[in-house]
């Protein structure tokens, strides 16, 4: 079979670039079938190894998306490196391999590699990742960064412990890059949460919009991880704060350069920022607590929505569910009075909270296995965009 497999019945016009560097001949044949499955691909499927990608990779036109295989390597990760500095960061990088370890694993999602397939690969594995990773990628080509913001109805039920953990999935379970953007800068607790000090330069970027550039926006983040940054700020209670809604499109602009993930904590006062926000965001999560007031505030929220010309539904979020401080009515009531269904339950558990607080730590660091931490993992799976592409591609088995 030739090297080099052109896929079906495509618009080239509309495909994206992706090339494939495979060493074994029965491994490059399983990414030729699937890939001539693969509509959206312009797919060059080569013979070679890392040093042949080096060469294979053009400057001026570099791949959307590549394959890379590292067996033979002796030192992978640093080879794998430098390949990828010879792409820009919308580049999206699968990798291929015979050594089945998790800190070789764990040293390329470090770099960015949305993920790791061991030998023999077969065709349903290969398919799946590609198509999910298709799913992440935006019209042009490059990662579409996703906008998801929380607002809790109520105070004290949890929703920024909730942000914080949904954002700790996305770059531990989903290999993303995240930003935390907490925009109560009176009050909000997201660092805080997790024992950072918060930086200075929010406040800047969104009085003075005309002033935001990379150099602002990195020196005002903290940093939680390799991969999971902050964006937050603690003003004087004496301040009174004018945030112009033209500085959030290019804030959050300038974050999708670097992140695929941006998780906005919302205050509850709902100024026109979180208005501009709530109505231009890709994924908007309500969190309320099973009580008479939650329900009331919920449906107020969810009025002002509508009115304010939401691109994307709420996905109702009960927290802190079983509490027996919160006064709460049945679940079956409280979405009688909702007028539909919960999306999601996240039961109370004061031993993982405490701990979580404790330690300024995200819950499932704390609690990995605690029913609320795998509770916010299916919801964090839905709002990674994983979940779907997993379901679609499972439809797409034509090799069999």
């Amino acid at each position: 079979m030739a090297d080099v497999a052109e896929a079906h019945d495509r618009d080239a016009a509309g495909s994206l670039n992706f090339l494939a560097c495979i060493g074994d001949e029965v491994t490059r044949e399983t990414v030729n079938r699937v890939v001539s499955h693969l509509v959206a691909l312009d797919a060059k499927v080569r013979a070679g190894d890392l040093a042949f990608a080096r060469k294979a990779i053009d400057p001026k036109t570099p791949p959307d998306l590549m394959l890379l295989d590292i067996s033979g390597s002796t030192e992978p990760v640093a080879a794998l490196e430098e390949v990828m500095q010879l792409c820009p960061r919308a580049t999206r990088v699968l990798v291929i391999g015979s050594v089945n370890d998790v800190s070789l694993y764990r040293s390329l999602t470090s770099l960015g590699v949305i993920d790791y397939l061991v030998k023999p690969v077969s065709g349903e594995v290969l398919h799946d990742a590609l198509a999910a990773l298709l799913d992440d990628s935006g019209p042009d080509g490059g990662p579409q960064t996703r906008i998801t913001a929380f607002l809790g109805v109520r105070g004290g039920i949890g929703t920024t412990s909730i942000a914080v953990a949904t954002a700790w999935y996305f770059v531990h379970e989903f290999h993303q890059r995240a930003a935390l953007i907490d925009l109560d800068l009176h009050f909000g607790t997201l660092a805080l949460g997790l024992d950072l000090e918060p930086g200075r330069g929010l406040r800047e970027a969104l009085e003075h919009p005309e002033r935001i550039d990379s150099l602002l926006i990195s020196s005002a983040m903290s940093s939680a991880g390799d991969r999971l940054k902050v964006l937050a700020g603690e003003e004087s209670l004496e301040e009174t704060m004018h945030f112009h809604t033209e500085g959030f499109g290019p804030l959050f602009d300038l974050l999708g350069n670097d992140f695929d993930q941006l998780v906005v904590d919302l205050p509850r006062a709902l100024d026109d920022g979180s208005r501009h926000v709530i109505s231009n965001t890709d994924t908007f999560v309500l969190v309320t607590d099973l009580s008479l007031a939650g329900l009331r505030d919920a449906l107020r929220v969810m009025d002002l929505v509508k009115r304010i010309g939401s691109k994307a539904a709420p996905i109702m979020v009960a927290s802190q569910v079983g509490a027996p401080h919160r006064g709460e009515i049945s679940q079956r009531e409280f979405e009688r009075g909702l007028g539909q269904n919960l999306d999601h339950v996240i039961s109370y558990d004061p031993k993982a909270a405490v701990a979580t607080a404790r330690h300024g730590k995200a819950l499932p660091q704390i609690a990995r296995s605690s029913k609320a931490a795998e509770e916010i993992l299916a919801m964090a799976q839905r709002l990674s965009g994983r979940e779907t592409a997993k379901k679609r591609s499972m439809l797409g088995r034509l090799w069999k």
